[in-house]
């Protein structure tokens, strides 16, 4: 059913298009904008920390942003999958954007299904808290995990100064990776669609330093988790969103050859004492570092990571063990397991055969528990069209850790792509 009403959707949204005057000069692919790729993939393991591996898959993405007007303009984005080459139920579709944007003088109106992504920091941005993304989805590049989410955004362009609003109708959490235990039941519980999210953002760009500040009011995309039930045999928790306010910023400069940011942001949560076991405590989260590029090719990126929960109470100190073991589960989730945590993150990359060939090393190490994530992948060119790429996901660290508890998520993957 999904699936059906997302490609139904797409059609609709691409429908106007078709009655755009037709002129010689343009293809009809350019006149709808029209872009996307088919992708055939292989993964060891799924995404879902469950004991399944081996997903041969195939998928096909679109992408249309036709122009209806000297002002106005479309963009429909989405994709139709299968992880699971001849399972017919493994099928599934997602429109991940569709909005309409049109612009007067100094304001810039957009309205529909959008990705909103907040944030300078390398990949790792505590500011970023507008759209979703599914976790579990099996795709090489981050940025194709993310889901868009319905808003009206709204810009007014000043001569040194943007500020943008953006008002979220409904919400839409993450999808990430929980562990099942047999006998525990997960019911997700999302907030009423009803109530409104709102956000603000102001910019300035083009200057020695891009800078911006920004303030979210809405739901937490990570649950908290209570105890809703339990019977002998049974145990049902209750995955809620609570609301939460993020005050954040960042910036962004260069020196001489180095490349300069930093992206910090405040968690106030529904538990601001902290006595909660079922509530995330505030926290700050901080990211600073740079990147330089020696040689011609070779680009390094280091960034130093710092995050303090506020009022922090170990999930340890809980006396009874049932409760215990679920706040136990929720620190991990919610990154809260300790007070106060250190952590760096590397990016290595290169490129040769006339930028055909690109090799790229990730890595994110936690001091304090000493866990970390390491990525490689090598990507290649076959031709304008072709692309070619390897990687692989390894988490490591003791099971109490952030990336430990990912530990059996580790995967290594192939994937062809044809675009066009």
């Amino acid at each position: 059913m999904r699936r059906t009403l997302g490609v139904a959707i797409l059609a609709l949204l691409l429908s106007p298009a078709l009655s755009i005057a037709e002129t010689p000069a343009e293809t009809p692919l350019q006149r709808l904008g029209l872009s996307g790729s088919l992708r055939g993939s292989y993964w060891s393991s799924s995404r879902e920390l469950d004991d399944r591996q081996h997903f041969f898959g195939s998928a096909l993405w679109l992408k249309a942003a036709p122009r209806l007007g000297e002002r106005l303009s479309i963009l429909a984005e989405g994709w139709v999958r299968n992880e699971e080459l001849f399972h017919e139920d493994a099928t599934d579709g997602k429109l991940r954007e569709a909005y309409l944007e049109t612009g007067w003088g100094p304001l810039d109106l957009r309205v529909g299904k959008q990705i909103v992504a907040w944030g300078r920091a390398d990949r790792i941005n505590p500011t970023d808290n507008l759209s979703p993304r599914d976790f579990t989805l099996l795709v090489p590049d981050d940025d194709d995990q993310r889901l868009g989410t319905p808003a009206v955004k709204a810009t007014w362009h000043l001569p040194w100064l943007s500020v943008t609003g953006f008002w979220l109708p409904k919400f839409e959490p993450h999808t990430i990776p929980l562990q099942r235990v047999s006998g525990v039941t997960l019911i997700e519980r999302v907030p009423d669609q009803t109530v409104g999210q709102w956000a603000l953002k102001l910019e300035q760009t083009g200057g020695a330093v891009d800078w911006s500040l920004s303030y979210f009011d809405g739901f937490d995309p990570v649950p908290d988790f209570a105890i809703d039930r339990v019977t002998l045999t049974s145990l049902d928790l209750v995955l809620r969103h609570n609301r939460i306010r993020v005050i954040g910023a960042d910036a962004a400069t260069t020196l001489g050859r180095f490349g300069l940011r930093g992206e910090a942001a405040f968690t106030f949560t529904e538990d601001p004492d902290g006595t909660n076991p079922r509530v995330k405590n505030p926290f700050f989260f901080m990211v600073v570092g740079g990147d330089r590029t020696f040689f011609e090719y070779l680009n390094v990126n280091l960034q130093y990571l710092f995050r303090y929960v506020v009022r922090h109470r170990s999930p340890v100190d809980v006396t009874d063990p049932l409760p215990r073991s679920v706040a136990t589960e929720q620190a991990l989730v919610a990154n809260e397991l300790d007070e106060i945590q250190h952590g760096a993150s590397l990016r290595v990359s290169h490129k040769w055969l006339n930028e055909t060939l690109e090799a790229e090393v990730g890595a994110i190490l936690s001091f304090t528990r000493l866990d970390f994530l390491v990525r490689p992948r090598l990507t290649y060119a076959l031709t304008d069209r072709w692309k070619a790429v390897l990687g692989a996901d390894i988490f490591r660290g003791e099971r109490r850790s952030i990336f430990g508890r990912l530990r059996d998520n580790s995967a290594f993957y192939a994937e062809l792509r044809w675009s066009f």
